[in-house]
């Protein structure tokens, strides 16, 4: 017997069987390493699901360490870290004509470095999930929870360490800690966020990029500086990628809206995301685990994403006055659908337009139908003396400043709202000198020669709207004296403003778990997270919707924005890896 075995290679001793498993351990554990580096490149592979009785279906797959279950780039930076339990999805693309998946069959193999069936059963790469579909050069998840993914009206479940609502510049600036972390080899780049965003791109400011207009803050305000200036995401390296730094420094103005716009799509495009574009949030549902508030589903009409962390980057709504709400639609609209509703007319523009507003928004719309055509006039109504500038002075403007954030998070909430009001021609309400003098000149050349293009109305309010064959009449209210007059107009554009809700709305199913303010708001600390209460176990923050609890600078400014990712970056990592030491920039 013992001959037999030891003529067959089998260890016929205590001492030899324990070296053979030694000997097989560190084969298994040569070939997991081979496994890992072939597939450490994060270039695009092809790889192939099938199995007994399955049609072959074909996976572009943006490369994951499959044993590990961590995107390769974690690998390649040096950061193994240690295995999570929850199954991260598998970025990749799927193109089939035929598409069954049995549950128990499928395996997934990659097209260059073909795994062996030899191989250990841990070592082998994990069965494919469905995809979401989203827009083109984004990365679609794949979940192996639901077999029959196609054809299965009911919409998957993705889990990730995180979920970022928005992808706008506050989503963005976000992402860029998380980029800047991973490749300063900081534990913040291990964290795998989503982000969901309804639009199809990036794109700033889409319906008021209009010739002609600049930003009004300093370039210095960009995505990443105030937080790392050496960052490859900067404005200042956008301008040397583009060829633009000399020229740039000779121009003499603020950078254009439609440069800034640029900029940011470019960063969209180089920072390493996990964004789903075309992905609407309907709701975020709470899921419940023995009465506590375990997670959160994220849900969109394909897909939901179940996280117990959430970052709210969706900005501010559009203010609409309560007489105008029923009358929304293609002749009577906000600034935030200026140029979509514009180009809707085709040559079919109306001629009478009533444009309400003093502020920005309102004054770049009077400039830009008055240069459509020569024909239309325009009613420009302000409940004040018409259009103001903005607070440009340097001293006003420090409210922008990162201790007078910690000034104003430290106040009663009377005195916030005080300290508001006081700041609003900071940001709000205000248009910069070169727009004032713009409007002005217009009405002076036209009465020099005898025409009327545009009108204005001071200090009074619309009192009374209806629509009529042609359009609209408009009854307007002197606010001191009370004297009325009746316009009638085709069209009516709102240069409201923007508002922040006191709680948003996609946050109103979890009501019960937040702690609400003596206004009825959210509760939210100075690193912008809200407070919880109850058994609760998860984690909301707000990126850039906390005006009420952080002042002006939380609102559609720039100005803290890289700041502001900063601290919910570190404070996410810390809600996920509770054990890890604070984290500090290591540009600091």
């Amino acid at each position: 017997m013992a001959s037999a075995a030891a003529s067959r290679g089998y260890p016929t001793a205590g001492a030899d069987r324990r070296r053979c498993l030694a000997v097989s351990g560190a084969r298994r554990n040569a070939r997991q390493q081979y496994l890992r580096d072939r597939l450490r490149s994060p270039r695009q592979r092809r790889t192939s699901l099938s199995g007994p009785g399955t049609a072959p279906l074909t996976v572009c797959c943006r490369t994951t360490d499959l044993l590990s279950r961590k995107p390769v780039d974690a690998l390649r930076a040096g950061r193994g870290g240690p295995r999570r339990s929850s199954r991260r999805a598998t970025a990749g693309c799927v193109s089939a004509q035929h598409l069954q998946h049995t549950a128990g069959h499928g395996q997934l193999r990659s097209g260059r470095a073909a795994q062996r069936d030899d191989l250990p059963l841990d070592a082998r790469p994990q069965r494919a999930e469905p995809c979401h579909p989203i827009a083109p050069k984004t990365p679609l998840y794949i979940n192996s929870k639901d077999r029959n993914f196609m054809g299965n009206s009911t919409p998957h479940t993705l889990h990730s360490d995180a979920v970022c609502i928005g992808f706008g510049p506050a989503g963005i600036a976000l992402a860029c800690a998380f980029a800047d972390a991973r490749e300063a080899n900081d534990p913040l780049g291990t964290l795998f966020v989503r982000y969901l965003e309804a639009a199809q791109d990036s794109q700033w400011h889409r319906e008021l990029l209009l010739a002609g207009t600049d930003i009004n803050h300093h370039v210095f305000r960009d995505l990443v500086t105030p937080r790392n200036p050496r960052s490859r995401f900067s404005f200042a390296m956008y301008l040397k990628e583009h060829g633009r730094m000399f020229d740039f420094g000779l121009l003499g103005r603020p950078a254009s809206r439609h440069e800034w716009s640029d900029y940011l799509a470019w960063v969209a495009a180089q920072v390493d995301s996990q964004t789903c574009f075309n992905t609407l949030v309907t709701g975020i549902d709470p899921v419940l685990r023995h009465g506590r508030l375990h997670e959160l589903r994220v849900c969109t009409p394909d897909t939901s994403f179940t996280t117990r962390n959430v970052v709210l980057s969706s900005g501010s709504a559009p203010r609409i006055p309560h007489a105008f709400e029923s009358l929304i639609g293609p002749t009577l609209f906000h600034t935030s659908q200026f140029l979509s509703r514009l180009q809707a007319f085709g040559e079919q523009l109306p001629k009478r337009w009533l444009v309400l507003g003093s502020g920005q928004s309102a004054s770049e719309s009077v400039l830009e139908l008055v240069s459509r055509d020569a024909g239309i006039e325009v009613h420009s109504v302000h409940r004040s003396a018409g259009f103001k500038l903005t607070q440009l002075g340097q001293f006003p403007n420090r409210v922008f400043a990162p201790d007078h954030v910690d000034y104003f998070h430290s106040l009663d909430p009377a005195a916030r709202q005080r300290f508001l009001d006081w700041s609003r021609s900071t940001n709000y309400a205000g248009i910069d000198p070169d727009e004032s003098q713009k409007l002005f000149s217009l009405i002076y050349e036209d009465s020099i020669a005898g025409r009327k293009r545009l009108q204005t109305y001071a200090y009074s309010v619309i009192s009374a709207i209806e629509p009529v064959a042609e359009g609209y009449r408009v009854e307007l209210t002197d606010t001191f004296s009370q004297r009325t007059q009746v316009l009638e107009v085709d069209a009516v554009v709102l240069g409201t403003g923007y508002q922040q809700y006191l709680i948003p709305p996609l946050l109103s199913g979890l009501q019960p778990w937040l702690q609400a303010d003596v206004d009825g708001g959210l509760l939210i600390d100075r690193d912008y997270q809200v407070a919880t209460q109850g058994e609760c176990d998860v984690n909301i923050w707000v990126n850039g919707l906390s005006e009420r609890s952080h002042g002006i600078s939380d609102s559609q400014s720039f100005s803290l924005m890289a700041l502001r990712a900063e601290r919910i970056a570190t404070a996410l990592q810390q809600a996920v890896a509770p054990a890890a030491e604070p984290l500090l920039a290591q540009w600091k």
